[in-house]
């Protein structure tokens, strides 16, 4: 998958999921990576985890995953947004 989009400017409280023929990369606010996210990856196939800066959106992770484990990531999320509402939304689009 190209990775221009890890370039795209997001905003703070943004997650962006995006999925290709075989991989969903998840771009997510570091504050919600280290508020439990971490201690949940130890439980996925997590292929890759990179730290990278935005202008924009700050500190953020970078997550690599399969597509059945992206899944279950998803589905943590949506938990943690639907508890936190005005912190996070989410921006999913697919690789065309």
């Amino acid at each position: 998958m190209r990775r221009e989009w890890l370039r795209w400017p997001v905003m703070e409280e943004e997650i962006v999921i995006i999925e290709n023929t075989s991989h969903v990369f998840f771009n997510i606010p570091y504050r919600l990576y280290e508020e439990g996210l971490k201690k949940h990856l130890k439980d996925l196939g997590v292929e890759e985890v990179e730290e990278v800066d935005d202008p924009l959106g700050g500190r953020r992770v970078i997550l690599v995953l399969d597509k059945q484990s992206a899944l279950e990531l998803k589905a943590w999320i949506t938990l943690q947004v639907s508890k936190n509402s005005s912190k996070y939304f989410v921006t999913d689009l697919e690789e065309i």
